[in-house]
């Protein structure tokens, strides 16, 4: 049946020809490149597979591109994850070296505080054994002076 149809458009395209102007070598020679245009040409069914075709090729990319982005995003997001692991970890870590030095200083507070009333005491001990030397040194001074007055008296007589 195409052979049928492609014979009938040959002798359409001649009849046409014919009426145009176009006689003996002229006629066949442009018949010829007619008829082996129309071979070339792509049919409808043709082009419906063609289309069919490109519409299957086009939704494969587009599956395939849904598959690599979602690769990419399970992978970015299990990325994510280890990252906010990571950073917890951190954080923990932090906020536990914070409540050690909180925990030391409070100890060293004490330990200044403890030593402030160290020094207190020293101070008053230093303070009253400066006092009894002072008495010491007064009654001393005291016994020599009675000491060097009797020689003096001794002396004298």
């Amino acid at each position: 049946m195409e052979g049928y149809a492609v014979d009938s458009g040959v002798q359409e395209t001649r009849r046409r020809l014919k009426r145009a102007g176009f006689k003996g070598d002229d006629l066949e020679a442009m018949t010829e490149v007619l008829a082996g245009m129309e071979e070339r040409l792509a049919t409808k069914e043709d082009l419906a597979k063609v289309r069919s075709e490109l519409k299957q090729d086009i939704a494969n990319l587009r599956q395939e591109v849904r598959d690599r982005f979602e690769g990419f995003r399970q992978e970015v997001a299990a990325k994510m994850e280890g990252m906010q692991s990571q950073i917890e970890a951190l954080r923990s870590e932090m906020h536990a070296l914070r409540d050690g030095l909180r925990g030391e200083m409070t100890g060293l507070r004490g330990e200044v505080i403890g030593l402030r009333g160290e020094l207190r005491t020293i101070k008053w001990v230093l303070g009253g054994m400066c006092a009894l030397m002072v008495a010491v040194v007064g009654g001393m001074t005291a016994i020599a002076l009675q000491l060097a007055q009797m020689a003096l008296q001794l002396a004298q007589m």
